[in-house]
C-alpha cells in the first residue's frame, strides 16, 4: 500500500463509525473511495448522490438544516453522512458546504455490500435511529467483564430442584423435620393447589423457639404469607436487589400461579463474592457509628467487581442506592435508641440520584424528613437531633453532608405535614424559576425509612398540581438552563482550566440533563417512577414521547452512565477519589464517538422542547 492510500486506511481507522470494521476490510477501502472537492456554499451532499452512498469528511464543515433553516447538526473533520435511505426521512435535512471542504465518498454499490458483509457497520447507519447502539452500550459495559456472574444470569437458571412445600395445618414440628430430612432452609405452604405462605429456619428460631409456642401448632401460625416471588425470566440481578430492598433471604420463584423453584441469598451469592446482600445483612448487625463505617469502606470494591462483572450502570446505581438506604436505616434506628421514641411518626427521605435509585460512590447526601402534625412541644427539637445523628453517621460512612443544604439538619428540608404541603403549593402554584427549581428536588424525593402515609398522599396531590401549564412551563425553563458540551463541528467542549482542566463534567453535563428531561415528561404524565429510565419508557407508554426518542436518551442516559462508572473505577483501582470529570482523551475513539452521540441526542430532545415552547408559548 503506498503512502497516500496507507494515510487514509489511517485516517479511516480513527473514525468511530468505520473503526468498528475487521483489518481486511480497511486495507481494502482506501482503493474503494472517491476524493470530492466542494466550494463553500455548495449543496451537500452534490447532486447525483445516491441513497447508500456514504460521506467522510476529510478536511472543513458543513451545516444540516431542517425545512425551517433551523441549525440540526455539523459535520467537521472525522464526521460521517449517511444519506436517509427511506423516501420519507423523519426530519428532512438541508446540508450546506460552509468552508471549502475535502471529502471521502464510498459509493452505495460498495457502502451497501460493506453493511451487508459487517451488520456491526451498517447498525452505525440506521437512519431511523441516531441514538447510541445497544451493541456500542453492551461492549462499553462488557469490557473488563470477568464471566458469568450474577448479572448475566435468570433466576430459572439458578434452580437445582423442585421446590419442597407443607400444608398450613402442619404441625410446626413436622415441617422442622421436613427441612431438616431435606437439608434445606425453607419451605413453600401450599393451600389449595396456590401458594399461601412461606416457613423458613429464621421463622422456627424466632417465632416458635424464643416465644415457647408449641411444636404441635399449625406451621400456618409462624408462616411468613405477605410474600415477594419471582418468574423464571427475572433476571438474577434483579432477585438480589429484592432480596436487599425487603431485608429476605428466600424468593419463591413461580410460572404464573405455579411454584417451581425456590432461591435463597445463598443460590445468588454462589454467582457474586462482594455483594448488596452481603454488605446489606453486615449493616444490619452494626451496633454503632464506627461499625457502620467500617462496614461502609466495601462499597468501593462493590462499585469495582459490578463494573468488572458487565452490570448495566442502572443495575449499579439500584446496587448501590440499596447498601446506602440500608446504611441509613440503620442509623436511623441507631438514632432512636439513643434519642428514645420519636414523640410522632415521620419518614426520612431520599433526594437526588439517592432518591432516583440511580448512586455511585462518588456521591453527597441530599435528604430530607417528614412527620406528622402535632401541637406537642418539643417534636421539631426531637427531629433536629435525630437528622444530626444521622447526617453526621452517614459523613462518617463517606457520604459527605450536601454542599447545597439539601439536608434534614436544615429546616426547609425537615418539616410537618402541614408545612410541606405548603412548600409544594407554593412552589407549584405560584411557578416561578427559583421555585421550578426547587420543586425538581420535591418531585426526586422518597420515602427510605418510616411512616410512607404521611409523604404519598403529598406526592400524588403534588403531581396532580405539577401537571398545570404554567408550572411545566418553568420546569421546561429549568431543564433547558444547561446544554451538553458539544460545541460547532461536533467538538467537545472542555473545561479550560483549574484542576479540571481538559475534562468533561459527565453528570453535570449530561446526565442531569437528561434526568430534568425526563421528570418534565413524568409530569406531563402524571408519572410515579422516580428512575430517570423508569420515567423515560413510561412517558413512552404514555404517549408523552415516540418510542425512537425513549430508546435514543435511555441509550444516551446509559451511555454516560457507564463511562462514569469505568472512569470512578480506574480512579479507584489508582488509589485516587472518583469524581465525575472524564477526560476525553483517555477514551477511545470508538467511546468520544458514543458520548458525541449520547450528547447529540440530549441536544435534539432539548431543542425539540424549546421550539415547542417557543412555538406556542407553553406545551
Amino acid at each position: 500500500m503506498d503512502a497516500e492510500l496507507q494515510e487514509i486506511r489511517e485516517f479511516l481507522a480513527a473514525s468511530p463509525d468505520f473503526a468498528v470494521l475487521p483489518e481486511a476490510a480497511l486495507d481494502r477501502l482506501p482503493k474503494q473511495l472517491v476524493v470530492r472537492y466542494l466550494r463553500r456554499g455548495s449543496s451537500f451532499p452534490p447532486e447525483g448522490t445516491e441513497a447508500a452512498d456514504l460521506w467522510l469528511v476529510r478536511a472543513g464543515a458543513v451545516d444540516l438544516r431542517d425545512s425551517h433553516d433551523e441549525l440540526l447538526d455539523k459535520l467537521g473533520e472525522g464526521d460521517v453522512y449517511a444519506t436517509p435511505a427511506d423516501s420519507d426521512p423523519i426530519v428532512p435535512v438541508v446540508g450546506r458546504v460552509v468552508e471549502d471542504s475535502l471529502f471521502y465518498m464510498l459509493p452505495a454499490r460498495e457502502s451497501e455490500e460493506l453493511r451487508r458483509q459487517h451488520p456491526e457497520f451498517a447498525e452505525r447507519f440506521d437512519r431511523a435511529s441516531s441514538r447510541p447502539k445497544e451493541k456500542a452500550l453492551a461492549a462499553l459495559q462488557g469490557a473488563g467483564s470477568q464471566g458469568d456472574s450474577v448479572l448475566t444470569v435468570s433466576v430459572g437458571e439458578l434452580i437445582t430442584r423442585a421446590p419442597e412445600s407443607t400444608s398450613p395445618e402442619a404441625t410446626i414440628q413436622s415441617a422442622a423435620q421436613h427441612m431438616s430430612e431435606q437439608n434445606i432452609s425453607a419451605l413453600l405452604v401450599m393451600a389449595n393447589q396456590e401458594l399461601v405462605g412461606i416457613v423458613t429456619d429464621h421463622d422456627l428460631r424466632k417465632r416458635c423457639l424464643a416465644t415457647g409456642r408449641s411444636r404441635k401448632e399449625p406451621v400456618g401460625n409462624i408462616m411468613s404469607s405477605r410474600l415477594q416471588t419471582v418468574s423464571p425470566e427475572t433476571p438474577a440481578f434483579e432477585a438480589l436487589l429484592l432480596m436487599s430492598r425487603q431485608d429476605i433471604h428466600h424468593l419463591p420463584v413461580l410460572a404464573g400461579k405455579r411454584p417451581v423453584g425456590l432461591i435463597s441469598t445463598t443460590d445468588l451469592i454462589r454467582h457474586q463474592g462482594t455483594n448488596a446482600v452481603y454488605l446489606v445483612r453486615d449493616i444490619r448487625r452494626c451496633e454503632s457509628v464506627a461499625a457502620l463505617s467500617r462496614v461502609a469502606k466495601s462499597l468501593p470494591e462493590l462499585q469495582i467487581q459490578l463494573v468488572q462483572s458487565g452490570a448495566t450502570a442502572f443495575h449499579l446505581g439500584q446496587a448501590i442506592t440499596a447498601v446506602i438506604d440500608a446504611l441509613t436505616r440503620r442509623l436511623l434506628k441507631l438514632a432512636e435508641a439513643e434519642l428514645g421514641a420519636p414523640p410522632v411518626p415521620y419518614a426520612w427521605l431520599a433526594c437526588g440520584s439517592q432518591g432516583r435509585r440511580e448512586q455511585t460512590v462518588h456521591t453527597d447526601q441530599d435528604n430530607a424528613l417528614i412527620y406528622a402534625d402535632s401541637d406537642q412541644e418539643g417534636v421539631d427539637d426531637y427531629f433536629v437531633g435525630l437528622a444530626a445523628f444521622v447526617t453526621n453517621g452517614l459523613d462518617s460512612c463517606g457520604l459527605p453532608h450536601c454542599p447545597g443544604g439539601v439536608s434534614p439538619k436544615n429546616s426547609d428540608w425537615r418539616r410537618s405535614v402541614s408545612d410541606w404541603r405548603n412548600a409544594f403549593a407554593k412552589a407549584t402554584y405560584n411557578p416561578d424559576l427559583k421555585g421550578a427549581m426547587l420543586a425538581a428536588h420535591y418531585f426526586d424525593l422518597r420515602v427510605v425509612h418510616g411512616d410512607a402515609t404521611l409523604f404519598d398522599p403529598l406526592r400524588s396531590e403534588a403531581l396532580a398540581s405539577g401537571a398545570r401549564r404554567p408550572f411545566i412551563n418553568q420546569m421546561v425553563t429549568n431543564a433547558l438552563r444547561h446544554s451538553p458540551p458539544l460545541g460547532f463541528f461536533r467538538q467537545l467542549v472542555l473545561v479550560r482550566s483549574g484542576e479540571q482542566a481538559d475534562t468533561l463534567d459527565v453528570k453535570k453535563q449530561g446526565l442531569l440533563l437528561v434526568s430534568s428531561l425526563a421528570q418534565v415528561y413524568a409530569l406531563l404524565g402524571r408519572l410515579t417512577g422516580m428512575h430517570t429510565m423508569e420515567r423515560l419508557r413510561g412517558a413512552v407508554h404514555a404517549g408523552i414521547i415516540n418510542r425512537d426518542a425513549g430508546a435514543n436518551l435511555c441509550d444516551a442516559y446509559e451511555t454516560l452512565a457507564t463511562l462514569r462508572t469505568r472512569h470512578q473505577v480506574k480512579q479507584l483501582k489508582d488509589g485516587l477519589r472518583p469524581d465525575n470529570h472524564i477526560p476525553p482523551k483517555s477514551l477511545s475513539a470508538l467511546e468520544r464517538g458514543h458520548l458525541k452521540d449520547a450528547f447529540s441526542v440530549i441536544a435534539t430532545m432539548q431543542k425539540n422542547l424549546r421550539v415547542q415552547l417557543a412555538g406556542t408559548g407553553s406545551l
